[in-house]
């Protein structure tokens, strides 16, 4: 009789273990699972793109498709204008495509005393017969005033292979300190 006793508790022992690891395993197969991703990436030309060689591109810039560093200058208490200082182009000869002018980032920043060297910073961007729009930087005491507020422009459409450009406005208050430098990024967000 003791033996079928010892024999009854293994038994119920390894069925209880058996029926507690299908549970396990029945709850775990419903929460872990897996998904597959197989990105494809192919390097192309972008549709909107910067072309140098504008008539009043500043001296000492670098132009290329996806990016321009542009090295402007500001003149005390007078309004420097690069009619023309940089082209943005619609490479697509089929489509139109929109852009816009984002704000990301400027130094000096708000609140130091290096702001007060510019009186504004202005770039207005021009179809081939109007102004169209503008991202601006004016100076109150020492904060930067982006217009628009939110630091972006609404997105504008350039016709297939439309070229329009960008005129920038520097100008700096009388007080203003020789060779302080203001570093810019503004981002051209295009919708494809």
């Amino acid at each position: 009789m003791e033996i079928k006793k010892i024999l009854f508790r293994k038994e119920m022992k390894l069925l209880t273990l058996l029926l507690t690891s299908l549970l396990i395993a029945s709850a775990s197969a419903t929460i872990y699972y897996s998904l597959t991703m197989q990105p494809k990436v192919t390097v192309s030309t972008p549709t909107i793109t910067f072309v140098s060689g504008a008539p009043d591109q500043p001296s000492g810039s670098t132009v290329n498709n996806a990016w321009a560093f542009l090295t402007a200058k500001s003149y005390p208490n007078a309004t420097l204008t690069y009619e023309k200082a940089l082209y943005i182009n619609n490479t697509d000869s089929g489509s139109p495509h929109y852009f816009r002018l984002q704000h990301v980032n400027i130094t000096p920043l708000n609140g130091t005393s290096g702001v007060g060297n510019w009186t504004s910073i202005k770039f207005l961007v021009y179809n081939s017969t109007s102004y169209v729009f503008s991202l601006n930087y004016t100076v109150s005491s020492f904060d930067w005033i982006l217009q628009p507020s939110s630091g972006a422009t609404s997105y504008y459409s350039v016709p297939a292979s439309g070229q329009w450009w960008i005129r920038l406005e520097t100008r700096s208050p009388a007080t203003a300190t020789a060779g302080k430098v203001c570093d810019m990024q503004i981002s051209v967000d295009v919708k494809e």
